[in-house]
């Protein structure tokens, strides 16, 4: 997937929980958006506006040629980790979620432990991104410094 989701968001005190790679797993795996919004908001962030996904909607269905339906929350202050999801109609129709994370830790490990070593894996100075493709799910990691994007993507 090619469509990025960098949330900006009003500074608010982080009294949220940290997400777990178990969670961030059971949110990428939901079959249906209200089933994503009730996992996502049992973590205490706060739920995007649909003022604040107005632009991304746009471009998403400018891009995607369908319609789509689409959650996100914000951790913490402006440029904290953002976690969304979607399900898009239409010709390339899918589900997919995306987290963007501030100190990706053991992000990248996790992944391959669970979904074994990298179909693509490709390191630079800069960063490095590194995919899978697991029947009709694609996964896709992105790391630049210390800040890191997960698309997971499931075909419908």
């Amino acid at each position: 997937l090619a469509v990025g989701l960098l949330f900006a968001a009003p500074a608010a005190a982080d009294t949220s929980s940290s997400l777990s790679f178990a969670q961030l797993i059971d949110f990428c795996g939901s079959d249906t958006l209200a089933g994503a919004e009730a996992k996502a908001d049992r973590l205490g962030w706060r739920r995007l506006t649909e003022a604040e996904l107005k632009d991304w909607r746009t471009g998403f269905v400018a891009h995607n040629g369908g319609a789509v339906e689409v959650s996100g929350w914000q951790r913490g202050e402006e440029g904290g980790d953002a976690l969304s999801f979607w399900v898009a109609r239409g010709a390339d129709k899918h589900r997919a979620c995306a987290y963007t994370v501030n100190r990706p830790s053991r992000l990248l490990d996790e992944l391959t432990e669970r979904f074994g070593p990298p179909q693509k894996l490709d390191k630079q100075e800069f960063g490095l991104t590194a995919s899978w493709k697991l029947g009709a799910m694609e996964i896709s990691y992105s790391q630049v410094g210390k800040s890191a994007v997960l698309y997971v993507a499931h075909s419908d």
